[in-house]
């Protein structure tokens, strides 16, 4: 095999180790058109040091599949790949022409789909047909390899830089190139436009994922290609590669000629790339994008991308296949909602009874997984349907709307059944997937082409007027970009998570040491609104209100916006209802611009979102909505607090205050050889000792924690966040005594899969050893379900002492200040803070009577009454705005009153 291996190569395989080969193989499909096996071996033989610095990788067999059945090529049409790979894009061309071929001459392909002998026509197709170049030596030698398992013996990859084509001359003058590529080059120069040039070529088709990563610099390179001049003429000294592919693949297409291409998700929305698609728009129809889940390219990268098809313009049918120029067209935009992978980037298969139906065991999921008709795993996506075993997908979908656009690549023919309208409608309905005009595109002043961007719309109440936010602000502003601390020096400042159930948080961890004018320049006002501008993807556009409740000034950090309204139009409370509904969300998701663990959308997207304007009397009647629940949020903390001071009273503990004295001297025996083996002098602080004597004299009865409790343990590390899954409880869950399971993230896995005894009790006591220590909370009914992270510990009351402690007490305790003072002591670390198991079991608990616990207990629970009524109320106004939306403003409010009523809430308004 020229081009694999050389002359004098030789197997060096040993006879033990053919066995152990065979034995690892014998059961494994390494023929037909599925090579998945054959490709994920190929992929392991190609370093990945060498592709992913360059952020090249190949495209998963799903993605090529799609590509191809969209891009539809044909047996008297000409194909190449201009970053080959492992050459995935022919290798399924090649597969797509011969099942047209197999089946225009009345033979069935068979099992052995890719071994068996084929017509003439299938052999010359490969040969004289299909192109593929790579600048790698070792992808070249793979991609030959999968070409001539693949292609009967056939291949015409060659080792070329496609983007340094005045280089071709020199490096095809060299003997050991040409015994192994001169056949192919030769056929792929007679495709050249000019023959005394390698610039522009006449193919077909044209499919690539050219490296995303990674800058060209050679200013012998860069100045052959109109992308990459500045928009003022001048030369820039770096492009990305990927911004070339575009405009040589482009040169590579005849007119008429059609492409798709894998770009990063940046290319189809940055501002910055305008300029790139304002160039394609100018040379080619932009037929549609396919949005690729972010799960695509795992475990390799992250990066968010994108599928684009374009045509180039033809008017001239002697050129190519006619695509005559319009001023304005019909573009195909399609998301991808079935990821195909894990977080971790191991395929999901697709199961014959979905897993929501029914509770089975591994085994049984197992035995229910899809097989195609060659006995090989379906993977579980939306991007087409898997010969005939799964639901039509974007690709069926695309292939009507060409159709229906009466473009030349899908004319009637016996491969190709007519246009139906009720096929098209239902599959736009079913899928993540829109139709817009050029025009529309236009409209939005980034020119954005990306398929999130372009979800189909909810329907508008016509009754409304819709406006852009931004026609109603009085102030769009950034926070500031400062050093914080936890120590509480200087002024607080807000940050993204410190927004919860559409209200800003009424403390926070961090402070920042900001001067006077800067206090003045970003300090909250009462009825601000924060707007959570740079998260993940789930909280980017949180939003919540800004109320006042005690005289300390608050400042907002840099990813916050903030904003004022007109309230003689839009009233606070209704816009930041609006942007936590489900129009408002919709609208925010579609314009953040997504990275690989961030997302972003800025102060001009929020301003172009689209309110409708309800009535002053609604919006008021949300705003009294929003004062009750800042109200019982209130209510709730000072009943917190008082269940604290009560336990105080309870202890005659509740005047003690620590000592500022920060010096003790203590003898070597006490605080080494007899003590805690601690050297460090803040342990030794008096305030610490003075704290665990006062607990020890308070007339009760004192254990340490440790003889209370069973074994702690601490939690289950995972790192891997999924949209759907088990809530996985972190740090920053957990506050002011209660579990914030709405904020918990999901994980792919269930407690099944967890090889630790932490599986949750109603009851457990949950406590932060790592970063935010010392905050506790009771697990209740509805935490049962969730894992719990390896920077929590599990605390459970044992056996002896479960009719002696409530837990919601023995919670209250640690989060007092003689609790925090004991972990505080204990703690260790340089950057962040931990308390081990052996020192939480150290802790000193008073034990209090049980009724006096009891009594405790009620305050307690008093305290999380008002709050989840805080967060009711909250749900109600959201939900009141979504109803007024889809209805109108007095259908809502009717609807308002009926469920305050269940609440026992009356508003003096709303009667």
């Amino acid at each position: 095999w020229e081009g694999v291996f050389s002359e004098d190569s030789k197997i060096t395989l040993t006879p033990s180790h053919l066995s152990v080969c065979v034995r690892s193989l014998e059961n494994v499909k390494l023929f037909n058109s599925n090579l998945d096996v054959i490709d994920e071996a190929f992929e392991y033989l190609v370093n990945q040091s060498s592709k992913g610095e360059k952020g090249q990788y190949f495209t998963p067999r799903y993605v090529i599949d799609m590509c191809v059945k969209m891009l539809n090529p044909q047996e008297d049409e000409y194909m190449i790949d201009t970053a080959a790979g492992s050459s995935g894009f022919p290798v399924h061309t090649i597969f797509h022409v011969w099942k047209q071929i197999l089946e225009d001459e009345g033979i069935e392909a068979s099992h052995l789909f890719t071994i068996e002998e084929k017509p003439h026509r299938c052999t010359e197709y490969v040969e004289k047909r299909v192109f593929a170049i790579d600048f790698d030596e070792k992808s070249v030698r793979v991609a030959r390899t999968l070409n001539l398992i693949a292609g009967d013996g056939q291949t015409n990859v060659m080792r070329l830089n496609t983007l340094d084509y005045d280089g071709w001359d020199e490096i095809t003058k060299e003997e050991s190139w040409n015994d192994t590529y001169n056949d192919g080059f030769k056929r792929l120069k007679k495709l050249r436009k000019n023959s005394n040039s390698y610039k522009e070529f006449e193919f077909d088709v044209l499919m690539a994922n050219p490296p995303f990563a990674g800058d060209i610099k050679e200013g012998r390179i860069i100045h052959k290609y109109a992308l990459s001049k500045k928009p003022n003429g001048k030369w820039q000294t770096k492009v990305g590669r990927d911004i070339l592919f575009i405009e040589r693949n482009l040169d590579f297409l005849k007119p008429g000629g059609r492409m798709a291409i894998v770009l990063p998700q940046g290319r189809f929305n940055n501002s910055s790339d305008k300029q790139i698609r304002e160039f394609i728009a100018e040379r080619c129809r932009i037929l549609a994008v396919v949005g690729l889940h972010g799960n695509t390219f795992k475990p390799h990268t992250g990066t968010k991308t994108s599928v684009l098809l374009v045509q180039k313009w033809n008017d001239d049918p002697r050129a190519g296949a006619l695509c005559p120029r319009q001023d304005d067209y019909n573009i195909f935009f399609a998301t991808m909602q079935k990821s195909g992978k894990d977080n971790s980037g191991e395929k999901i298969y697709r199961r014959i009874v979905p897993p929501d139906e029914e509770m089975s065991s591994a085994r049984d999921k197992e035995r229910d997984l899809l097989l195609d008709e060659h006995q090989h795993l379906v993977i579980d996506h939306d991007l087409f349907n898997h010969e005939g075993l799964t639901e039509d997908g974007i690709a069926e979908a695309f292939m009507e709307f060409v159709k229906k656009e009466k473009l030349s690549f899908f004319e009637q023919s016996p491969f190709v059944t007519p246009f139906s309208k009720d096929k098209y409608e239902r599959l736009m309905d079913g899928l993540e997937a829109s139709e817009v005009l050029l025009s529309e595109t236009l409209k939005n002043k980034d020119f954005r082409v990306d398929s999130e961007f372009h979800r189909k719309p909810p329907l508008k109440n016509q009754k409304y007027e819709y406006v852009d936010i931004g026609k109603h602000l009085t102030l769009v502003q950034y926070g500031i970009s400062i050093e914080m601390n936890e120590e509480g020096e200087g002024t607080k400042i807000y940050r993204m998570n410190e927004i919860h159930n559409m209200l800003c948080d009424i403390d926070v961890l961090k402070s920042a040491k900001i001067s006077s004018i800067e206090i003045e320049k970003y300090k909250l006002k009462e009825r601000d609104i924060l707007f959570n501008r740079t998260n993940s993807f789930d909280l980017v556009g949180r939003t919540g209100l800004f109320k006042i409740s005690s005289d300390r000034e608050f400042v907002f950090a840099s990813y916050l916006i903030r904003v004022r309204t007109d309230e003689s139009k839009i009233l606070p409370e209704y816009l930041v209802a609006f942007l936590n509904s489900n129009l408002g969300i919709w609208d925010i998701k579609r314009r953040a611009r997504i990275s690989i663990n961030q997302s972003n959308v800025n102060s001009q997207e929020l301003a172009a979102v689209k309110i409708p304007l309800l009535n002053r009397e609604f919006q008021l009647k949300l705003k009294e909505i929003f004062d009750r629940a800042h109200l019982k949020r209130l209510e709730s903390i000072k009943t917190y607090q008082e269940a604290e001071d009560l336990l105080l009273s309870e202890l005659g503990l509740k005047d003690w205050e620590p000592t500022e004295e920060t010096v003790a001297v203590k003898r070597f025996s006490e605080s080494f050889l007899l003590g805690d083996a601690r050297l460090d002098a803040e342990y030794y602080q008096p305030k610490y000792d003075q704290a665990e004597l006062a607990i020890q004299n308070c007339g009760f009865s004192v254990e340490p924690l440790g003889m209370l409790i069973e074994p702690i343990q601490n939690g289950f590390d995972y790192r891997e966040y999924t949209e759907e899954g088990t809530p996985y409880i972190r740090v920053g869950d957990i506050k002011n005594g209660q579990i914030n399971y709405d904020s918990a993230v999901k994980i792919p896995i269930t407690m099944d899969d967890v090889a630790k005894s932490v599986g949750l009790h109603t009851g457990d006591i949950l406590f932060t050893r790592k970063g935010s220590f010392g905050n506790s909370a009771v697990v209740t009914e509805n935490e049962v379900d969730a894992i719990i992270s390896s920077e929590i510990m599990l605390v459970r009351i044992n056996e002896e002492y479960k009719s002696k402690l409530c837990p919601e007490y023995v919670s209250l305790f640690l989060n007092s200040k003689f609790g925090y003072l004991q972990v505080e002591r204990r703690v260790h670390g340089v950057a962040y803070y931990s308390i081990s198991q052996p020192d939480l079991a150290a802790i000193k608990i008073p034990l209090l009577p049980t009724a006096s616990q009891n009594k405790i207990v009620q305050f307690i629970k008093s305290s999380f009454h008002s709050k989840a009524q805080s967060k009711q109320l909250l749900e109600i106004a959201k939900h009141g705005v979504e109803k007024a939306i889809e209805t109108d403003e007095k259908t809502a409010i009717h609807w308002i009153n009926q469920e305050l009523e269940k609440l026992k809430i009356k508003l003096p308004s709303l009667t």
